[in-house]
Protein backbone atom coordinates (compact mmCIF):
# COMPACT_ATOMS: atom_id res chain seq x y z
CA UNK A 1 0.00 0.00 0.00
CA UNK A 2 1.68 3.86 -0.87
CA UNK A 3 1.95 5.93 1.70
CA UNK A 4 -0.16 8.07 0.14
CA UNK A 5 -3.28 5.68 0.56
CA UNK A 6 -2.67 5.24 3.60
CA UNK A 7 -2.47 8.70 5.03
CA UNK A 8 -5.90 9.07 2.95
CA UNK A 9 -7.49 6.01 4.65
CA UNK A 10 -6.88 7.56 7.89
CA UNK A 11 -7.36 11.03 7.60
CA UNK A 12 -10.86 9.70 6.09
CA UNK A 13 -12.47 9.41 9.23
CA UNK A 14 -11.25 12.91 10.74
CA UNK A 15 -12.53 14.61 7.67
CA UNK A 16 -16.28 13.07 8.45
CA UNK A 17 -16.44 14.32 11.87
CA UNK A 18 -14.79 17.63 11.20
CA UNK A 19 -17.29 18.08 7.99
CA UNK A 20 -20.09 17.19 10.44
CA UNK A 21 -18.70 19.39 13.49
CA UNK A 22 -18.48 22.14 10.65
CA UNK A 23 -21.50 21.77 9.32
CA UNK A 24 -23.33 21.94 12.94
CA UNK A 25 -21.17 24.91 14.08
CA UNK A 26 -20.09 26.75 10.99
CA UNK A 27 -22.21 26.62 7.97
CA UNK A 28 -20.31 28.19 5.86
CA UNK A 29 -16.84 27.12 7.10
CA UNK A 30 -15.22 24.86 4.57
CA UNK A 31 -12.86 21.76 5.13
CA UNK A 32 -9.72 21.38 3.25
CA UNK A 33 -8.22 18.51 1.45
CA UNK A 34 -6.48 17.41 4.76
CA UNK A 35 -9.81 17.35 6.91
CA UNK A 36 -8.72 20.51 8.62
CA UNK A 37 -12.02 23.29 9.37
CA UNK A 38 -11.14 26.96 7.56
CA UNK A 39 -12.63 28.98 10.39
CA UNK A 40 -11.17 31.79 8.86
CA UNK A 41 -12.32 31.49 5.24
CA UNK A 42 -15.89 32.08 7.40
CA UNK A 43 -15.13 35.72 8.14
CA UNK A 44 -16.67 38.31 6.28
CA UNK A 45 -16.52 42.17 6.95
CA UNK A 46 -15.36 45.32 6.33
CA UNK A 47 -10.99 45.39 5.84
CA UNK A 48 -9.62 48.71 5.69
CA UNK A 49 -6.48 49.65 3.97
CA UNK A 50 -3.95 52.72 4.93
CA UNK A 51 -1.52 53.20 2.13
CA UNK A 52 1.12 55.46 3.59
CA UNK A 53 3.67 55.41 1.28
CA UNK A 54 6.24 53.07 -1.02
CA UNK A 55 9.72 53.08 -1.48
CA UNK A 56 12.51 52.40 -3.48
CA UNK A 57 9.92 52.01 -7.06
CA UNK A 58 11.80 51.23 -9.98
CA UNK A 59 11.36 54.01 -12.28
CA UNK A 60 10.50 52.53 -16.08
CA UNK A 61 10.10 56.50 -17.25
CA UNK A 62 13.17 56.65 -20.17
CA UNK A 63 12.68 60.43 -19.62
CA UNK A 64 11.48 62.51 -16.99
CA UNK A 65 10.24 61.62 -13.23
CA UNK A 66 8.54 58.20 -12.53
CA UNK A 67 4.60 59.20 -11.73
CA UNK A 68 3.09 55.79 -10.14
CA UNK A 69 -0.21 54.86 -8.69
CA UNK A 70 -0.97 51.62 -6.92
CA UNK A 71 -3.53 49.42 -7.67
CA UNK A 72 -5.70 46.86 -5.06
CA UNK A 73 -8.03 44.37 -5.28
CA UNK A 74 -9.36 41.09 -3.54
CA UNK A 75 -10.46 39.90 -7.03
CA UNK A 76 -10.28 41.21 -10.39
CA UNK A 77 -14.03 42.94 -10.15
CA UNK A 78 -13.11 45.24 -8.12
CA UNK A 79 -10.35 47.08 -8.20
CA UNK A 80 -9.02 50.66 -6.25
CA UNK A 81 -6.53 52.60 -7.13
CA UNK A 82 -4.75 55.61 -5.37
CA UNK A 83 -4.11 59.00 -6.79
CA UNK A 84 -1.21 59.92 -9.11
CA UNK A 85 2.23 60.71 -7.50
CA UNK A 86 5.24 61.79 -8.18
CA UNK A 87 8.85 60.05 -7.47
CA UNK A 88 10.04 56.57 -6.50
CA UNK A 89 9.38 57.05 -3.16
CA UNK A 90 6.36 58.72 -2.91
CA UNK A 91 4.07 59.32 0.17
CA UNK A 92 0.11 58.07 -0.78
CA UNK A 93 -1.56 58.82 2.73
CA UNK A 94 -4.74 57.04 1.51
CA UNK A 95 -7.15 54.92 2.79
CA UNK A 96 -9.45 51.94 0.98
CA UNK A 97 -12.30 49.90 2.05
CA UNK A 98 -13.34 46.69 0.71
CA UNK A 99 -15.89 44.45 2.10
CA UNK A 100 -14.27 41.00 2.58
CA UNK A 101 -16.38 38.05 1.47
CA UNK A 102 -16.11 33.91 2.93
CA UNK A 103 -12.95 32.23 1.49
CA UNK A 104 -11.15 35.77 0.23
CA UNK A 105 -7.77 36.00 2.62
CA UNK A 106 -5.65 37.40 -0.42
CA UNK A 107 -5.13 40.85 -1.24
CA UNK A 108 -3.26 41.89 -4.66
CA UNK A 109 -1.08 44.88 -5.15
CA UNK A 110 0.51 46.34 -7.72
CA UNK A 111 2.43 49.34 -8.65
CA UNK A 112 2.13 51.25 -11.56
CA UNK A 113 3.45 53.86 -13.85
CA UNK A 114 1.72 56.08 -15.44
CA UNK A 115 2.24 56.99 -18.94
CA UNK A 116 0.58 59.21 -21.72
CA UNK A 117 -0.04 55.84 -24.19
CA UNK A 118 0.52 52.77 -22.33
CA UNK A 119 0.70 52.65 -18.10
CA UNK A 120 3.99 50.32 -17.69
CA UNK A 121 3.79 47.63 -14.22
CA UNK A 122 6.43 48.07 -11.53
CA UNK A 123 5.60 45.19 -9.95
CA UNK A 124 3.12 43.62 -7.61
CA UNK A 125 2.88 41.15 -4.69
CA UNK A 126 0.32 39.16 -3.13
CA UNK A 127 -0.26 39.37 0.55
CA UNK A 128 -2.56 36.89 3.34
CA UNK A 129 -5.06 38.32 5.25
CA UNK A 130 -5.20 35.71 7.41
CA UNK A 131 -3.32 37.36 10.23
CA UNK A 132 -5.24 40.55 9.92
CA UNK A 133 -8.88 38.84 9.65
CA UNK A 134 -7.64 36.70 12.88
CA UNK A 135 -6.03 39.57 14.90
CA UNK A 136 -8.52 42.48 14.06
CA UNK A 137 -5.66 44.86 12.51
CA UNK A 138 -1.79 44.43 11.49
CA UNK A 139 0.84 47.01 12.31
CA UNK A 140 2.38 49.36 9.21
CA UNK A 141 4.79 46.90 7.40
CA UNK A 142 6.39 47.20 4.71
CA UNK A 143 5.37 44.52 1.67
CA UNK A 144 8.18 43.91 -1.09
CA UNK A 145 7.49 43.80 -4.56
CA UNK A 146 9.64 41.27 -5.68
CA UNK A 147 11.59 40.65 -8.68
CA UNK A 148 13.12 37.66 -10.65
CA UNK A 149 11.73 34.85 -7.93
CA UNK A 150 12.23 37.12 -5.07
CA UNK A 151 16.47 37.82 -6.08
CA UNK A 152 15.51 41.48 -6.58
CA UNK A 153 12.90 43.79 -5.32
CA UNK A 154 10.89 46.54 -7.24
CA UNK A 155 10.37 48.34 -4.13
CA UNK A 156 7.85 48.12 -1.34
CA UNK A 157 4.73 49.59 -0.08
CA UNK A 158 4.09 50.57 3.58
CA UNK A 159 0.47 49.70 4.71
CA UNK A 160 -1.34 49.12 7.56
CA UNK A 161 -4.92 47.30 7.36
CA UNK A 162 -7.84 46.46 9.64
CA UNK A 163 -10.30 44.40 9.76
CA UNK A 164 -13.81 45.23 11.50
CA UNK A 165 -16.17 41.67 11.18
CA UNK A 166 -19.50 42.02 10.08
CA UNK A 167 -21.43 39.27 12.78
CA UNK A 168 -25.15 39.81 10.82
CA UNK A 169 -26.35 37.02 9.62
Amino acid sequence: MKFTTLVAALLAPIAVLASAAVETTHPEANVNAEGLINILATKKGQLYIKLNRANNLRNKDWFGKSDPYIEMWLDKSYKQRSKDTNGQSPVFDETFCFYLRPGQNTLNVRAVDKDTFRDDKIGEATISLDSVINTGNSPAQDYNLPKWLGLRSDGSLNMQMQFVEDRSP
